[in-house]
């Protein structure tokens, strides 16, 4: 008898079309990625990296406030690259996406294992919902290290939430799951606050007693104490440049930790993911792993708000735990909802999915066909530093650290500065760029030691490495409007009898963008254009806020996101047991 094919069921068409889903955003995303410029911390961390390899010492000739984990692994991406031949940065994306590919593998066998076993329709929601978060969420910021610590955490968050659900694991994975945490607590240690949150996930729900000592536990501390303990033998002089400057760090950037709280970036989507879980957890698939995921949450976002910058990807991995969240509130519920403002939770909850999905799947679109709007303006940068900077040196007068990477590791002209960028400056004079009153530089008698080091560093470099560029960023008109941007380099570094001399052996070559470009006059050349000098400023910033970052609302990006957003809140809440009853 010949057997009858039979169609395949609309569950298994579901599964597997849930698995090509995550193929596609993998696919989609790795391609924007690798079309994109390197992001400038990037560019950076592989630039110190490189130099440190060619002998300089961390944090005396390569200023980096951050401890010294990221610089080593980016040691190991140049060493890679110099014995093969690749690029460096092809290298740190490589292995910055194999690492990715572990972290996510390893997550998502202990949700198969111990925390959803035998659950395969979740686990199979989980796998596209987690490639999207790792992959296409991170967007500008990939490589950035909150990328990499979110990835490297996830195993240990659904370990705690397994658990908390009252599943026996087994040491190992205990272990394997810790000692990754440890390596993200450490690369940025704010993010600390996730471990006593994920510590209390069983033991609120009473699975393990408070005294208990798991696994996971004495490998995240082993490793951090091992950190330390290297950062004293290999970089003691660490210690010394933070206490230096963590002050004048502080208020680099600096927006206050409550401000935060209600306006960090992704603060809407991660509060309605945290308030869609409190209205419908009593109707929680797996409240379990509800709770471990809100409480990881929450720390992520704290962790962001304290350190007080309001840049986008501190406040990444609290996105990306939130929306994780949102999958489980509108797909892990064990009845539909009944009352009016559970559904409403739940269309709101999967609009706002749909909103994040189809912002961040758009952009990686536009980047994996080659869009850039800023690339050409860059390019041309990078083509005037190269023709003009022969075998010499670049020295790059911004706050700003895009202003230096990627432009350092695409012209292949080495840095002339032990700074990524001048932050120091404006730190030192954060009050009076948003004061009223005009900017008025202090004498060397009245600067503080940290101004004074800047000002000792960044001369000692210029004598030192004789740039044969200088890329200046041009400064706006002398406005509180203008924040940051009221900076005048030139009228700043120039004032000083010592490095005025230095700066007069430059001309003008030309103007790019916001940068203003100088070569160093060789020998006895005649000059044939202007030197550096101070100007008023003419200019000011459109479209921006106090310090440079563009504004978020009414844009066609923010319109576009509502008009979908919109949208399928008008389809969801025409769904049964979304916006109408089941």
């Amino acid at each position: 008898m010949t057997a009858v094919p039979t169609e395949p069921s609309s569950e298994s068409r579901f599964e597997r079309g849930l698995t090509w889903a995550a193929g596609l955003v993998l696919l989609l995303a790795l391609l924007a990625e690798f079309r994109s410029l390197i992001r400038p911390d990037t560019g950076f961390l592989l630039d110190a990296a490189n130099r440190v390899l060619d002998g300089a010492v961390i944090y005396r000739d390569v200023v980096e406030i951050n401890p010294p984990l990221i610089i080593w692994l980016n040691m190991i991406a140049v060493e890679v690259s110099r014995l093969s031949g690749l690029s460096d940065m092809v290298v740190y994306r490589v292995g910055f996406t194999l690492l990715l590919l572990g972290c996510l593998g390893v997550a998502m066998t202990v949700v198969r294992c111990f925390l959803l076993p035998g659950e395969a329709r979740l686990q199979r929601l989980l796998l596209p919902a987690l490639a999207f978060v790792l992959f296409a969420l991170p967007g500008r910021d990939y490589g950035e290290r909150e990328h990499l610590v979110l990835g490297l955490v996830l195993p240990y968050a659904f370990l705690a939430a397994a658990r908390a659900g009252g599943t026996p694991v087994p040491g190992g994975w205990g272990w394997l799951a810790g000692g990754l945490a440890g390596l993200g607590f450490a690369l940025k240690p704010h993010f600390l606050l996730l471990w006593p949150a994920l510590e209390c996930a069983p033991r609120l729900r009473r699975q393990l007693p408070w005294w208990r000592v798991l696994p996971e536990t004495a490998a995240i501390g082993l490793v951090l104490a091992g950190y330390l303990g290297a950062i004293a033998l290999v970089t003691p002089q660490y210690f010394e440049l933070v206490s230096r400057l963590a002050g004048a760090y502080t208020r680099f950037l600096y927006d206050p930790f409550w401000h935060l709280l209600v306006t960090g970036p992704g603060a809407a989507v991660t509060f309605l993911a945290l308030l869609a879980t409190v209205a419908l957890r009593q109707r929680a698939g797996h409240p379990a792993l509800w709770d471990g995921l809100a409480l990881a949450t929450v720390a992520a976002y704290l962790a962001g708000a304290a350190q007080q910058k309001g840049l986008d990807y501190h406040f990444y991995p609290s996105l990306g735990l939130a929306v994780v969240l949102l999958v489980l509130v509108t797909t892990d519920l064990r009845s539909p909802p009944a009352r009016l403002a559970e559904r409403l939770y739940r269309v709101v909850a999967a609009s706002a999915l749909v909103t994040v999905a189809a912002s961040a799947l758009v952009h990686a679109a536009a980047g994996a066909i080659g869009y850039d709007p800023q690339r050409a303006e860059f390019e041309t940068r990078v083509r005037i530093v190269r023709e003009h900077a022969g075998n010499g040196r670049v020295f790059v007068m911004s706050y700003h650290i895009g202003s230096t990477y990627p432009l350092i590791n695409y012209s292949g002209v080495r840095s002339a500065s032990r700074f990524p960028q001048l932050w120091i400056l404006p730190a030192a004079y954060w009050d009076e760029l948003h004061a009223d009153a005009p900017l008025r530089f202090r004498d060397r008698a009245q600067m503080g030691p940290v101004e004074r080091y800047l000002n000792d560093a960044a001369l000692a470099d210029f004598e030192r490495y004789q740039p044969t560029v200088l890329v200046v960023l041009r400064h706006a008109r002398d406005l509180p409007t203008n924040g940051l941007r009221r900076l005048d380099y030139i009228a700043y570094f120039g004032r000083d009898p010592r490095f005025a001399p230095l700066l007069r052996r430059y001309q003008w070559v030309a103007d790019v963008g916001e940068y203003a470009v100088y070569a160093r006059l060789s020998g006895a050349a005649p000059r044939s254009a202007r030197p550096p000098m101070a100007t008023a400023g003419t200019q000011d910033l459109l479209g921006t806020d106090q310090e440079g970052l563009q504004v978020r609302l009414l844009t066609r990006a923010f319109l576009a996101q509502l008009g979908v957003f919109l949208l399928a809140t008008a389809f969801f809440a025409r769904r049964p047991g979304f916006g109408r009853p089941a």
